[in-house]
């Protein structure tokens, strides 16, 4: 099984490189990758819920594999070395054979993926989002020198918890979650007035091994947008995240539509590195 991962490995890494096959579920470092298959697509029986096609030399010309949580699954794929559709469709339908049970399955495709989007035409994917990926570069940061933001104490609970629930109302990790999470790789700053009142909060993790931070939430007060504290708090948190030294650069995927909170993004540093669309397919409409 290791050796069977660390070939798909290679494979699914030196596709998403290229932004003609990127994926935007797939990262493009072996180790990362190595290890999401590890944890999520190797099944309790141990079998890959990932299907390949081999060329006449062995070698992997085309995959697509499922991560999968209940009735719904992410799609890592297609990827496809080859110009044949009729090859990863092949793939596509073993998928659904052999996972009759899931419903609804979602795609990640780079924009310039133009291969994979002519395959979500012929499935009959609807186009549900469409997502920046935003970059910044240590070397090109101005860190700050003075923080206004402090580490999140047990009093600032409910006031969290409020803003949370407000601006992200339905996501992966509610109020409790992340507050259960925290330690010193799982941080949540808070920025308050003088007065105590809850302006805005940041909460990311950082992973040495992998030499990365993700932002999963980051949100200003209604009553306090519009005065410069998004554009404050962000910085802040990067040059806490910059100070973690195997980190040399942040990546985010925001919405293209959030004009709003992307602005904040590019006026502290970020830059555009890729557009993808995001597609839904259920087993009704293209699936069979």
């Amino acid at each position: 099984m290791a050796k069977d991962l660390n070939e798909l490995s290679l494979f699914l890494a030196e596709l998403n490189t290229g932004k003609s096959c990127h994926i935007g579920y797939c990262g493009d470092k072996v180790e990362e990758i190595y290890e999401t298959l590890k944890e999520d697509f190797v099944k309790e029986n141990g079998q890959l819920s990932f299907h390949v096609a081999r060329n006449a030399d062995g070698k992997i010309d085309a995959a697509i594999g499922l991560d999968i949580d209940d009735d719904s699954a992410e799609v890592w794929g297609p990827f496809n070395k080859t110009s044949s559709q009729d090859l990863q469709q092949q793939l596509w339908e073993q998928l659904l054979e052999q996972y009759p049970n899931i419903e609804t399955f979602n795609f990640f495709l780079n924009s310039e993926n133009l291969k994979q989007q002519e395959f979500m035409k012929i499935s009959q994917a609807s186009k549900s989002g469409e997502y920046l990926v935003l970059v910044v570069k240590k070397e090109q940061f101005e860190a700050v020198q003075e923080l206004k933001s402090t580490q999140f104490i047990e009093s600032d609970f409910r006031a969290f918890e409020i803003l949370h629930e407000t601006v992200f109302p339905e996501t992966y990790y509610n109020a409790k979650t992340i507050v259960d999470r925290l330690n010193d790789k799982c941080i949540l700053k808070v920025l308050k007035s003088e007065k105590g009142e809850m302006l805005g909060y940041a909460y990311f993790e950082v992973d040495l091994a992998m030499e990365e931070a993700a932002l999963h939430y980051f949100a200003i007060s209604p009553t306090a947008q519009n005065k410069g504290y998004g554009t404050m708090l962000l910085k802040e948190v990067i040059t806490e995240i910059f100070n973690f030294t195997p980190i040399m650069e942040i990546k985010l995927c925001v919405e293209r539509e959030n004009t709003q909170a992307n602005h904040v993004y590019f006026k502290v540093g970020f830059k555009e590195k890729d557009v993808l669309f995001s597609y839904r397919l259920t087993r009704n409409d293209g699936g069979k």
